[in-house]
């Protein structure tokens, strides 16, 4: 099997690919057509890579009678965002209530604890961030996309004998039902497990909130046929929307925080 890395490596789309168009196609022109240098990169990026990673630790080394410490893995999310920040090519925007990196720290601390309290070790780990190839085919005219959607599912796990994607987020607060019930990446996690073997896989959905008591929201979704054609449909309109040209600004609240809002102008 490729790694995601290879995967990336050749012609694609992803689902970062496609929210970034529908937010705003002139950023999607911006940042993976004409390549612009980002002023900034949200301190959301840092955490959810640090994030991940400590997570997927925990998943591949713990076994429930032998779990991996926990000043391990605070060592190990607290190295991962140190050096997140550190880094000297792109400067890191922090948050208003994260001005500094002690601050996030301390957040990712209570954060890490409320997960590992709250979230039990599954039965088995069947693999973490393991990289997918989606061939996308036009339900309506069979029309093959012209590059596959790649990625990689956050952990496939075993859970009452059942395999189950999880997906895993943190975020400032809870998500809505909207979002719960549209977004784009638990679609193509059901699509990816199927081509990974595991074709009655559930898919769950952990995001771990960094309020002032953190917590962790639990949600079993489910998505149809239809769900899956409306994704394949949308990554078709995105290639024609981009191949015409379109790249026009989406002016709104996004824009404070974006980091190619230098660059955007006619």
């Amino acid at each position: 099997m490729l790694t995601l890395a290879a995967l990336r490596a050749k012609p694609h789309t992803s689902i970062s690919q496609l929210k970034t168009f529908i937010q705003c196609p002139r950023k999607y022109f911006l940042q993976y057509i004409k390549g612009a240098m980002p002023t900034f990169r949200p301190l959301a990026l840092v955490f959810g890579s640090a994030w991940h990673e400590t997570i997927a630790k925990h998943l591949t080394r713990s076994r429930r009678d032998c779990q991996v410490p926990v000043d391990e893995l605070r060592a190990h999310l607290r190295d991962g965002l140190v050096c997140g920040l550190d880094r000297d090519d792109v400067p890191v925007l922090f948050e208003e209530d994260e001005q500094d990196i002690g601050t996030v720290i301390d957040v990712a601390m209570r954060v890490l604890d409320v997960f590992l309290a709250r979230v039990p070790l599954p039965e088995q780990v069947h693999g973490v961030e393991m990289p997918f190839r989606l061939k996308l085919m036009h339900p309506v005219t069979g029309e093959v996309h012209p590059v596959p959607l790649v990625g990689a599912t956050d952990a496939i796990v075993e859970q009452a004998g059942r395999p189950v994607v999880w997906e895993l987020k943190t975020a400032k607060k809870r998500w809505s039902a909207d979002q719960l019930d549209f977004d784009l990446q638990p679609t193509a996690y059901g699509m990816a497990a199927r081509t990974l073997g595991y074709k009655d896989a559930r898919l769950t959905l952990l995001v771990t909130t960094k309020g002032k008591q953190p917590d962790v929201q639990v949600e079993h979704l489910v998505r149809h046929r239809r769900d899956e054609l409306e994704l394949v449909e949308t990554a078709f309109a995105v290639a024609r929307a981009v191949k015409a040209g379109v790249d026009y600004p989406n002016r709104g609240w996004q824009c404070r925080t974006c980091p190619y809002a230098h660059a955007c102008g006619p």
